[in-house]
This record gives structure tokens, C-alpha cells and sequence, in this order.
């Protein structure tokens, strides 16, 4: 039997891992957020009942809408969801520019928003109603109207159904 060994310049080379122009950061806050958005406050909200009644009374309010006097924690999520998407689009989009392709930029961004749109519809029902009933504004679940009556002015001027 033949015993080979392995030339350290080749093995030093092999194992060097190329390094990564991602912001740990942003994606570090993107998973912080993803996690409340799948259902983390339903959990956070079940390992609360094995707390104490001064513990559930100060965090169980955080984990609710409010109508519109003030927020709590669950009202942050989704606009650090928009925040975090204005902000990777920035950075995805400056690395496409320096590349010289401004119209595969811009490719880029109508396709990202016709299939975020599409998925919107998608998730809200479109496929289970006719084309009239169709919400084509879907942001309108994260916003106070979907708390509070559709009749009111500021909820008439934010949300278009």
C-alpha cells in the first residue's frame, strides 16, 4: 500500500474560502425579521404562558396591533421588512450599475415587483375569487386598516380595494 502526501501550498490553497461582499449585519436584521414575520410572536407567546402574570402583563400587549394610539414591537415588523428591502435593493442594484448594465438594473427591479405583486394577490385569495374581488392592494393587511373600519378617511385615503 502506497502512503501519498498532500503538497501544503496545494492544501493551504484548497482551503481558502473566497470572501463574501454580503453585510452580516443586514442579513443578520433580515433573519431577526423574517423570524417575527413566519410566526416567531406565536412562539414568543407560548413560552410565555410558562412565565409569571407581571411578565406576561408587560410583553403578552407587545405581540398585539395597535389601533392607533402608539405602536408595540408587532407594529415595527413590517416596516423594518420595507426598510431592510429599500436597503437591499440599493445595495443589489449599485453592484449591477458598476457592472455597466444599467437596463438589467432595471430588468431586475420590474421583475422583482410584478412577482412580489403577484404573490401578494396570490396569498390574499386571487385565486379563489372572481377578477372584481380581487384585492389588488395587498399592503392593506399590514396596515391600521386592517383594524379599524374601512369607512374612515384614513383608511379610505391609504388603502384603494
Amino acid at each position: 500500500m502506497q502512503t501519498v502526501v498532500a503538497d501544503p501550498k496545494v492544501v493551504a490553497e484548497a482551503n481558502v474560502v473566497p470572501s463574501s461582499t454580503r453585510i452580516l449585519s443586514v442579513d443578520a436584521l433580515r433573519g431577526f425579521d423574517m423570524f417575527w414575520i413566519v410566526g416567531g410572536g406565536g412562539f414568543v407567546v407560548s413560552a410565555l404562558s410558562l412565565c409569571g402574570d407581571t411578565v406576561k402583563k408587560v410583553l403578552l400587549p407587545q405581540f398585539h396591533h395597535v389601533d392607533w394610539a402608539g405602536f408595540h414591537f408587532e407594529d415595527l415588523i413590517f416596516p423594518l421588512f420595507v426598510f431592510l428591502v429599500g436597503m437591499s435593493t440599493v445595495f443589489s442594484l449599485s453592484k449591477v450599475r458598476t457592472q455597466g448594465d444599467t437596463g438589467a438594473a432595471y430588468r431586475r427591479i420590474l421583475r422583482r415587483t410584478v412577482l412580489l405583486f403577484l404573490l401578494g394577490i396570490f396569498l390574499n385569495g386571487g385565486l379563489a375569487n372572481r377578477w372584481p374581488d380581487v384585492r389588488l392592494m395587498v399592503f392593506c393587511s399590514e396596515s391600521p386598516c386592517a383594524t379599524s373600519s374601512p369607512e374612515s378617511p384614513s383608511c379610505t385615503s391609504a388603502c384603494v380595494d
